[in-house]
């Protein structure tokens, strides 16, 4: 075969792998959207800013590590964008995150075709395609949701800018920096890694650019922080306090753990991880390798000694695919320089810096932490298909190991994307029960399309006595509810503050949404003093009751709701002003979508 055919099998065969990526992100995008606590959140503030003005975005945005740190606002940005081009509904404002998440497939295939062959890159391209956890992160709008796309981006670009044969390597580090700033301002834990592992690779590598491109980048990244710089200035750095509150927090993570033992649960999460975002598999088990004395004993209970095969061949791909990386970064710096050394150089810093980033929380990783890394069990999966390919001389016995390989990769991935598929569909008019879910740490499938089944079934009884509706839910999901009601202007509030203010009204309409699998006399339990069961209607995988106030309990007769204020802010919170705040006083009170739950 002449390399001409042999060009455009590649082309076919990369063009499949990206269509079939797209379609498994953007399949039912929208009746399936994950529309929960944070997204509510966003939304409101999206909401703002399009229904009375951009002058409402906000010059912070989502709240970082558990506290009132804040990271940048470009991800509001980007969904300000989206809600005006795909319309200002949850799946308009989310639409922007699918496509950069698509699009991080062939940006991905770029990237490892940097050292890997082009049969390995299009393989490992064709797993990261089908990925199940690639795919949950892509298929709604959250703020870590496109770490991968900027920071393969800004990675790419890096190498680009740091090729001594490139010739535009002043222009590729400029889209380094804007790649940087973007991926800096969506998660914590990106915000501190990035600029780390790109500063590392800039000393060593000491790329020969003129100054004037240098000089763009601080301006680039001066500019997409600049939101974050003009708040400070206005606070008198209240966002900077917060972040060094941080460390001590975050270090405190593993309790009176010992190095040691963080570096062994260390270890094994990221085996864990990197398996999870291979296969799709999320059962897998570690056993404990020190007791809470912190000495060194093996601890594996019935389920884990279960799940305890998949989770030494997690160890063993990873720690294979470590020794392969390690084995390969011998004389990186020194001697001649190539495109595929600082790959590898690139790929050793990534890991080694994200990994230190871990020690800290070994005990609290989350599966949202590995979007930072998400590259990174793709790239050990090449080096492992690489040396099969060195190791094995016969050809036909190599291709049979590699397909073996990859299809029980990309099969497994698919069984589990088929049957998060099957519990989504069914989850508006079905009940059934999920296991561990390790990959969006959901404890029961709900969908937008469920929510606004409920939604609509309040309405129609709206509709019958204008009374405004009183709501409680799972913490997750109350704010989603309130929000799809206040869309639809029907006046609501949540039923808590009902109960805290003690107002018990004639007319109103009470309702109460918790999951079909929870133990739902216990939920309903603590209102039944006060009121009456009118009804019990299932949506599948969630319950609504309807409650009627007992007659001897009813203290008033309805309440007036007046024109919508913003949210107030809980005594303490740092102000986040907003960009038509910038030339008068930020408003303390105001916390733009930041109810206090």
């Amino acid at each position: 075969m002449n390399n001409y055919n042999k060009k455009w099998i590649y082309i076919l065969a990369l063009s499949f792998i990206v269509l079939a990526g797209f379609f498994l992100r953007f399949y039912n995008y929208s009746k399936w959207l994950h529309f929960e606590l944070d997204q509510s959140r966003d939304a409101k503030i999206i909401d703002l800013a399009v229904d009375e003005g951009i002058g409402n975005l906000p010059l912070l945005g989502p709240k970082a590590a558990g506290s009132f740190l804040r990271l940048g606002p470009l991800f509001y940005y980007q969904e300000y964008l989206s809600a005006l081009v795909f319309g200002n509904t949850p799946s308009g404002i989310a639409t922007f995150s699918l496509i950069l998440s698509c699009l991080t497939i062939p940006l991905f295939y770029l990237f490892v075709k940097r050292y890997f062959s082009a049969k390995i890159s299009l393989l490992i391209s064709g797993i990261f395609s089908v990925s199940l956890f690639m795919i949950m992160y892509s298929r709604f709008a959250w703020n870590p949701n496109n770490i991968p796309f900027f920071a393969i981006l800004a990675f790419y670009s890096l190498l680009r800018a740091c090729d001594y044969e490139e010739k535009r390597r002043g222009l590729w580090l400029i889209v380094f920096s804007a790649a940087l700033s973007f991926a800096t301002q969506l998660h914590f834990v990106a915000f501190l890694a990035l600029p780390a592992i790109s500063a590392i690779f800039l000393i060593i590598k000491r790329p020969r650019i003129k100054i004037k491109y240098w000089l763009a980048c601080l301006g680039i990244i001066a500019f997409l922080y600049s939101p974050m710089i003009i708040n400070e200035i206005k606070t008198g750095g209240d966002n900077s306090k917060e972040f060094l509150k941080i460390f001590e927090k975050k270090s405190s993570g593993g309790g009176e753990k010992t190095i040691l033992e963080k570096a062994v649960k260390d270890y094994s999460e990221n085996s864990l991880g990197y398996f999870l975002i291979l296969s799709g598999y999320g059962g897998a088990e570690l056993p404990k390798f020190f007791n809470n004395a912190g000495k060194l004993d093996f601890q594996c209970a019935a389920d884990c000694k279960k799940n305890l095969p998949p989770g030494i061949l997690a160890l063993a791909v990873f720690t294979g695919g470590l020794l392969l990386l390690l084995i390969r970064s011998k004389k990186i710096i020194f001697g001649e320089r190539t495109a595929r050394k600082d790959f590898i150089l690139l790929s050793l810093i990534w890991f080694a810096i994200t990994f230190i980033l871990f020690l800290p929380i070994a005990y609290n990783i989350a599966p949202r932490f590995f979007l930072i890394s998400a590259a990174l069990p793709f790239v050990f999966l090449g080096f492992i298909l690489e040396f099969l390919e060195k190791r094995i001389r016969n050809k036909e016995v190599f291709l049979i190991v590699l397909s073996i390989v990859v299809l029980t990769l990309a099969i497994s991935n698919l069984f589990f994307i088929k049957q998060r598929f099957d519990e989504t569909r069914n989850a508006p008019s079905k009940l059934f029960t999920t296991r561990t879910d390790r990959v969006l740490k959901e404890r029961y499938r709900v969908t937008l399309e469920q929510q606004y089944a409920i939604v609509d079934y309040m309405e129609k009884i709206y509709n019958k006595n204008k009374y405004p509706v009183y709501l409680n839910s799972e913490a997750f999901y109350r704010r989603a509810f309130l929000y799809h009601l206040d869309k639809k202007n029907i006046p609501s509030d949540d039923f808590r503050n009902t109960s805290n203010s003690k107002k018990i009204y004639r007319n109103a309409n009470y309702f109460l949404v918790y999951p079909s699998t929870a133990n739902l006399n216990d939920r309903k339990e603590e209102y039944m003093l006060n009121y009456d069961l009118l009804e019990t209607k299932q949506f599948g995988t969630l319950t609504v009751f309807k409650l009627y106030p007992k007659k001897e309990k009813i203290n008033a007769i309805q309440q007036e709701f007046g024109p919508k204020s913003k949210p107030k802010s809980a005594s303490g919170v740092p102000v986040r002003c907003r960009w038509n705040e910038i030339f008068k006083e930020c408003n303390p009170d105001e916390m733009i979508g930041e109810e206090m739950e």
